[in-house]
């Protein structure tokens, strides 16, 4: 079998011949496994929800990426419905990965008793709720959507009082997004956000974000202060990649000044058929591999 390195080595090699000029650039510098809200309980379907099937797709999921030989991979959000002790269950087939994975916290996965809420990060693995690291000329940025929302704190917290404010405010304003299964980041992390890009930029880095939650488009899923984190990424045009989200377990796609952003399907909305995916990066592509109700796509990179 041609593993996905030895597919990349030969294919760099074969277009070095003879130099078509520029072709060995475009080869896959590395790849990276995509999976969102496997979003497992162990309990009987809800509507198009199969959530005890998530075992079995998130096996098959990994067992995929494995072949693949990805570098890592990220789980986009919600790896449980809930209940706490079904991170032990769906944790079982997802370590099996035998390259790390970067875990994002998504709403459902604090649907836990309150004084459970603070375990949620350590669950997942999780040293901290946001951050990046760079490779291969691209800098991976990773948001906590969460941090400010009416279910990932305890009801007597001020985090609590604070997005409940938010949120009736959103709803005042007839906001599309205002409903209480999003959150928002603080201005803190928005901050260190265009502290990351300011740094990516310097250091001629291309940048891919990921959160639970979408932007773009205009959508009820999407972080509520969406507006606010699209005008700091349009601040640094040509730094900025894609950014990519689960959450809207149906997908979607924008693109907007040369950003991809990509909704990744949610893999616990069937029966049978799976949702994930292997991207592969090159200095000028990002092409998703998609598997199931995941699709393919070729995105430009500006």
């Amino acid at each position: 079998m041609i593993t996905r390195r030895r597919f990349i080595h030969s294919s760099a090699a074969t277009l070095a011949v003879g130099s078509a000029g520029g072709a060995e650039e475009n080869a896959a510098l590395f790849a990276v496994g995509l999976i969102a809200d496997a979003q497992y309980v162990d309990a009987d379907p809800g509507g198009i929800r199969h959530y005890r099937n998530s075992i079995k797709k998130l096996g098959s999921a990994v067992k995929s990426i494995n072949e693949a030989e990805v570098d890592f991979s990220i789980h986009l959000g919600d790896l449980i419905d809930r209940d706490f002790a079904s991170f032990d269950a769906i944790l079982e087939p997802l370590n099996e990965l035998k390259s790390p994975v970067v875990q994002i916290p998504g709403n459902h996965d604090f649907s836990v008793p309150d004084h459970k809420k603070p375990e949620v990060f350590g669950k997942l693995g999780m040293t901290k709720p946001y951050h990046s690291f760079s490779k291969g000329g691209f800098r991976f940025v990773f948001l906590d959507g969460t941090e400010i929302s009416t279910f990932a704190h305890p009801r007597d917290s001020d985090v609590y009082k604070e997005a409940s404010e938010i949120l009736k405010e959103f709803e005042a304003q007839g906001r599309k997004n205002a409903k209480s299964w999003n959150g928002t980041i603080s201005e803190v992390q928005l901050v260190w956000l265009k502290g990351e890009l300011a740094s990516a930029k310097s250091a001629h880095e291309k940048v891919i974000i990921s959160c639970h939650y979408p932007i773009l488009p205009d959508n009820s899923h999407n972080l509520w202060n969406d507006r606010e984190v699209l005008a700091v990424i349009d601040q640094f045009p040509g730094t900025v990649a894609a950014w990519f989200n689960g959450h809207n377990h149906a997908g979607n796609y924008a693109e907007r000044n040369g950003v991809h952003y990509v909704t990744v399907q949610g893999m616990v909305d069937t029966e049978d058929e799976n949702a994930f995916a292997v991207l592969e990066v090159s200095p000028e592509m990002l092409t998703i591999r998609g598997s199931g109700r995941v699709p393919g796509r070729e995105l430009k990179i500006a």
